[in-house]
């Protein structure tokens, strides 16, 4: 689905501006691939149907996702399937409804929209491909020749040592192979002759078919009556009788076809195809129709023969590098919705039927939808004048407009004619400045008087301006912070696994990334809000110290939660509390676990003193330096965006953190935060 947006503007007094070459490549609508990095599902695809603008992905075991303006995203539309596989989907009157039994598709799945583009599933992502750009029929060395025999137009097309013959509607006849290369193929007094490596083979009309007539030296080129050959040119009745000798040839100098600036020229009706490095230039009458390159999946041309035929509706091209044909004759896919809008000083506008008072600017958009590989291209015109060419990335800007009528008409394509389109017109009226009349500085002196006044005013609201600028550069260093705890845990997870497959576990490794993929959705549901429900924070905890488990081995977990408080009503930061659970794994079970003590992690939330206490204490090794603990990377996270949070919100943000003592000696390590209930956060 390519989309093009451009925007220009007219250039003011009427001045002559620079000429852009019409055939120039602009911003295009290519083909495109959609993978992991545009959001294809990590679990595999198993189906697609095309509804709309939009397609839609049936995975297994995860839903649908939709394929929409550049990205694939899970399906709002069925979020109800999102644990659910997706075999197929089927139409119900409108609308699309998925199938969650069945059986699985082989790849590659292919789906096709409205307007003929493909769209190709495969295990690594999807491939779009548009319905203008070139199939591969043959990847050697390819020729074509059209001939007129009786009544009957025929096409021959060489593809190495193969011969396809096609009738006018592109029907195949005959198809057949020849040892070694074929040469030529041309009317002759004998008929319809070919020449290979293999020998002589004259047509049949009747069955269609190429009958051996012999065989000796090779014909490079049938030229007439005579056919050239390593030892000159001979007559061809002599040559097919077998009735000469050397004396029977003439030596011919043969000087090739060649073109200045291109490397071969063909036709096709009252259509000139003309091949050079930049592609295939399609002309009538000399003038530029569109052109055939790489954008269309035309390789890069080289010195050689080309030859095309329009058979059917389809258009053959072949090249020394094989054989590629194209639909529609050709032409290139037309955008199918354009939408044209005006701005003045910037701002759009959709009324321009009055006057315009002295405009600083008037400009124009162009937002162009297309399914093509083909370069887009734009012209515009000025009242009378020339049509002028524009890129649609660069800005034509017409300033402070002198005053009169203007009739602006505005056309893209992706035909360089410009024969698929309608111009878009604005008509509108340039007033002079009004302060420019003489009634008008009478009303000078006035606003000379307001100025002071309105002055003050700004001033004020530059103060303000100020004020609120502040706030959200507060919020802002705020976000960063709670976005640096997420990569902190990401990185001990993905150690945990390398760990895993370090030790040639990989069913733990696999069950490892399984669990992490579930805490990772939560986690990231949770860093969309600044707050979350008590509830939500529980679960994730859990999650995590199963993964904890998982990893390092089993310890004692246990949570208490305050029967006073309500788990759906309670709402605290995101992604607090999971770090410092984190740091009693990594910090005391871990030691434990290397001196051979069971480790035990308990944690309380409870509510006293309009605050939220959540205290987390372990068994550990204890801290032996606090301030120099207090320090640590995660910590001090932790630290400063509570410090964000008490700026942000005006109440107190803090947490504590001690040693477990008894008669002198270290038995753990307990942190408290301190949440305040009162405020949204």
């Amino acid at each position: 689905m390519g989309k093009v947006l451009a925007l220009f503007d007219l250039h003011c007094g009427m001045k002559k501006l620079l000429l852009l070459s019409l055939f120039f490549l602009s911003s295009s609508a290519t083909a495109q691939s959609f993978g992991p990095a545009q959001g294809f599902p990590l679990d595999p695809v198993i189906s697609a149907a095309f509804e709309g603008d939009r397609l839609y992905l049936g995975t297994q075991g995860s839903g649908v996702y939709e394929l929409f303006d550049g990205s694939i995203k899970p399906s709002m539309r069925f979020e109800k399937f999102n644990r659910s596989s997706i075999y197929s989907f089927f139409q119900n009157d409108t609308v699309l409804v998925p199938v969650v039994q069945g059986d699985l598709q082989a790849y590659p799945i292919e789906v096709i929209n409205g307007y003929g583009t493909k769209y190709i599933v495969t295990a690594d992502g999807v491939q779009v491909r548009f319905s203008d750009v070139a199939t591969q029929a043959s990847d050697k060395p390819s020729g074509i020749w059209r001939m007129t025999l009786g009544f009957e137009r025929l096409n021959f097309l060489r593809m190495g040592s193969e011969l396809v013959t096609l009738d006018q509607t592109g029907y195949e006849l005959e198809r057949q192979n020849f040892k070694g290369l074929i040469f030529d193929l041309a009317p002759t007094d004998y008929g319809l002759l070919l020449s290979a490596e293999s020998g002589y083979y004259q047509w049949n009309n009747k069955n269609h078919k190429w009958n051996k007539v012999g065989s000796g030296l090779p014909i490079f080129a049938f030229d007439g009556p005579m056919a050239r050959t390593p030892l000159g040119s001979i007559q061809v009745n002599k040559l097919l009788d077998g009735n000469w000798s050397t004396d029977d040839f003439v030596r011919l100098a043969y000087v090739r076809e060649s073109y200045e600036e291109a490397y071969d020229i063909d036709s096709v009706a009252d259509l000139t195809y003309t091949f050079s490095s930049s592609g295939v230039a399609v002309m009538r009458d000399s003038f530029l129709l569109y052109t055939i390159d790489g954008h269309r999946d035309l390789p890069d041309l080289r010195p050689g023969n080309y030859d095309v035929a329009r058979i059917g509706t389809t258009l053959y091209v072949a090249t020394p590098l094989g054989m590629y044909t194209f639909n529609n004759g050709g032409d290139p896919n037309v955008p199918y919705a354009t939408t044209f809008n005006m701005f003045i000083d910037g701002i759009a506008s959709t009324n321009v039927s009055g006057a315009l008072t002295a405009p600083n600017s008037v400009g124009f958009s162009a937002s162009v939808n297309v399914e093509s590989n083909s370069p887009v291209l734009g012209r515009y015109k000025v009242n009378e004048g020339t049509w002028e060419s524009w890129d649609l990335g660069g800005p034509i800007l017409l300033e402070y407009p002198a005053p009169g009528n203007y009739n602006v008409q505005i056309q893209v394509d992706t035909r360089a004619d410009f024969s698929a389109s309608t111009p878009a017109q604005f008509t509108f009226t340039i007033k002079a400045l009004w302060y420019k009349r003489p009634a008008s500085w009478a009303i000078i002196i006035t606003i000379l008087a307001a100025i002071v006044v309105f002055w003050q005013r700004q001033e004020r609201l530059r103060a303000n301006e100020r004020l609120d600028l502040q706030e959200r550069l507060a919020e802002a260093e705020l976000q960063s912070k709670r976005g640096q705890m997420n990569p902190h845990f990401l990185f001990n997870a993905l150690d945990a696994i390398s760990n895993f497959i370090f030790k040639n576990q990989p069913k733990d490794a696999v069950l490892y990334m399984g669990k992490l993929a579930k805490l990772m959705r939560l986690t990231l549901e949770s860093l969309r809000s600044n707050e979350m429900i008590l509830a939500d924070e529980i679960d994730l905890l859990n999650k995590y110290i199963d993964l904890c488990i998982l990893r390092y081995g089993d310890f004692t977990w246990q949570l208490d939660v305050a029967d006073d408080l309500d788990l759906y009503d309670t709402k605290l930061p995101p992604m607090l509390v999971q770090p410092l659970v984190e740091n009693a794994v990594q910090h005391a079970m871990r030691p434990n676990f290397a001196s051979g003590k069971p480790g035990v992690i308990l944690a309380q939330i409870v509510a006293k003193e309009n605050a939220l206490y959540v205290v987390i204490e372990d068994n550990g090794p204890g801290i032996a330096d606090i301030e120099t603990a207090s320090k640590s990377h995660g910590l001090v996270i932790i630290s400063e965006r509570l410090a964000l949070l008490t700026k942000k919100n005006g109440a107190p943000y803090r947490f504590e953190l001690e040693s477990v003592e008894k008669d002198g000696s270290i038995l753990g390590t307990r942190v408290s935060l301190i949440l305040p209930l009162a405020n949204e956060y």
